[in-house]
């Protein structure tokens, strides 16, 4: 049987099993949303290059951190899931977004 990401046994399936998959989804569209708020600092392909920073920041750079800072813990407990910190790490983005938002004109 071949392995896909659809299934909930493979190693690439996206979602934890202890996150509901409606709460992932909604993150990862809040922070797609919250990327375009780039788009009100300039005009163009400049709001745009913006955009994609934000979206970067969020779903790549901040998550990625946060699990590769986790990593001890998945060699300290096997059970641990690196997902939970990956998207934990996203939350964290989230926030840190909408505070930058809020202060940082």
């Amino acid at each position: 049987m071949p392995l896909s990401i659809f299934n909930r046994n493979s190693f690439y399936y996206p979602y934890p099993e202890n996150i509901p998959k409606g709460l992932i989804k909604t993150l990862i569209i809040g922070c797609l949303l919250l990327g375009l708020s780039g788009l009100r600092h300039a005009q163009g392909w400049q709001g745009w290059l913006a955009v994609f920073e934000n979206w970067l920041l969020m779903l790549i750079i901040f998550p990625t951190a946060t699990a590769v800072i986790a990593a001890p813990f998945k060699y300290r407990d096997p059970s641990f899931e690196l997902k939970n910190a990956y998207y934990l790490g996203m939350f964290v983005a989230f926030l840190f977004s909408l505070a930058k938002l809020r202060y940082w004109r």
